[in-house]
């Protein structure tokens, strides 16, 4: 049935494609993670000289920034039954908009404390909904790429602040940093404009409570969840260490491995659109399990500590970083409406966050006992490993669960 002219009215302009929606959770998903996020290591250096003046607490200030992306992720699990996913992603982009605002202006480390915890906060409630909604919008031959085409905005974002960040160090010195957030907090609030304005999916009629429990509604939900859990001890060792294991222990320049570093980033953005892609091709089981095993062959070959073995490493570790998440997330989308994706992501994603806090820890423990990053990345292969032998017991490729009939969203 057609809605009434009535209803139209109160909703304004009807909803806009899949294009659109899409364009506007990868802008969502690059200030979340891009900004909100992953920024901070690149600042991490200037504010602590010119503010925070110790590195063991500008540490912390990232800790605290994951544990409250954990706090967002529980709250949209909690929250997933009554508020639409669209509008979780516009409350995310409002939090994350006043979280860089706050670091900005930030006079003192507890205002800095804010900022981050805010910024924490609005990105989980940008990127656990976003795939749900990106996967709903289309059918479900393209549902991966849909997800990838979302993911591939956090390499975006990553990338954006990279280079924002060189930009205002080449005007105004590299100790500068308030610069970087002001801007990224009025780019993050343009997006958050244009998401209120346009983020309007069509999305499922739910009848009944949404759960976290609805995530053992999927096949091999157990495989899926400690997949995500070794993919997170994974990527959190090889993210934080490998700058530091080619420098120290492979005698690399900081330009080098530097460099390194950065083209990880760049397949970042393309590996959720190959691989999401590929499972709508392949499944969705074939494709997250190769992804493993690709992310495990690139963790080894850190220790190798040569080229072309270290580009290698960095391109493979890339796809594999946006991409094994995507082809989950399509997984999930196949059996599961938006609200009760978000609760389910929400629950996989907890347990991702888990693993990311104890890896860096574990990681830096054992490289002290062993004065060598090499035993480090033998864990988070082993890690990486286990994730593909999680992920190879999900379904083989067959149907997937018949989606609802869709309702335009009152937002």
């Amino acid at each position: 049935m057609r809605p009434s002219r009535a209803r139209q009215a109160r909703q304004g302009s009807p909803a806009p494609g899949p294009r659109a929606l899409i364009s506007i959770l990868v802008l969502a998903a690059g200030v979340a993670q891009g900004f909100g996020r992953f920024g901070y290591a690149l600042l991490l250096p200037a504010v602590n000289a010119d503010l925070v003046h110790s590195y063991a607490v500008a540490g912390l200030l990232g800790t605290l920034n994951l544990t409250a992306y954990l706090g967002g992720t529980s709250l949209v699990i909690l929250t997933a039954g009554r508020l639409a996913p669209a509008m979780s992603v516009r409350l995310g982009l409002l939090l994350t908009t006043a979280g860089l605002s706050v670091l900005a202006l930030a006079p003192s480390v507890p205002v800095l404390v804010v900022g981050m915890v805010l910024a924490g906060f609005g990105g989980a409630m940008i990127w656990v909904p976003a795939p749900g909604i990106a996967g709903s919008a289309v059918h479900v031959s393209r549902r991966g790429l849909a997800i990838g085409l979302t993911g591939s905005g956090v390499g975006l974002g990553v990338i954006a602040s990279s280079g924002l960040t060189a930009v205002v160090h080449a005007v105004a010195g590299s100790g500068a940093w308030r610069p970087v957030w002001a801007i990224e907090a009025v780019l993050s609030a343009l997006v958050a404009v244009a998401a209120a304005r346009w983020l309007r999916p069509q999305v499922v009629l739910v009848s009944g409570p949404v759960r976290i429990s609805a995530l053992r509604a999927v096949p091999s939900w157990i495989g899926s969840t400690l997949s995500y859990g070794g993919y997170g001890l994974a990527i959190s060792i090889y993210m934080t260490f490998l700058v530091a294991a080619y420098e120290d222990d492979a005698g690399f320049g900081s330009g080098h491995a530097s460099g390194v570093f950065a083209l990880t980033g760049v397949f970042i953005i393309a590996g959720g659109i190959l691989l999401g892609r590929w499972s709508d091709s392949v499944g969705r089981r074939a494709a997250m399990t190769w992804a493993y095993v690709g992310m495990t062959v690139a963790v080894l070959l850190v220790p190798v500590g040569a080229e072309p073995w270290a580009s290698s490493s960095a391109v493979l570790f890339g796809l594999a970083m946006s991409g094994a998440p995507a082809v989950l997330a399509a997984h999930l989308a196949d059996w599961l409406d938006a609200r009760r994706f978000a609760a389910a992501f929400g629950a996989v994603t907890l347990v991702f966050g888990l693993a990311q806090l104890i890896g860096p820890l574990l990681g830096g423990s054992i490289a002290d006992r062993t004065g060598s990053f090499s035993a480090a990345f033998l864990l988070a292969a082993a890690a990486a490993f286990g994730a593909a032998c999680a992920a190879a017991t999900l379904p083989r490729r067959g149907s997937v669960a018949v989606s609802p009939v869709r309702a335009p969203e009152v937002p």
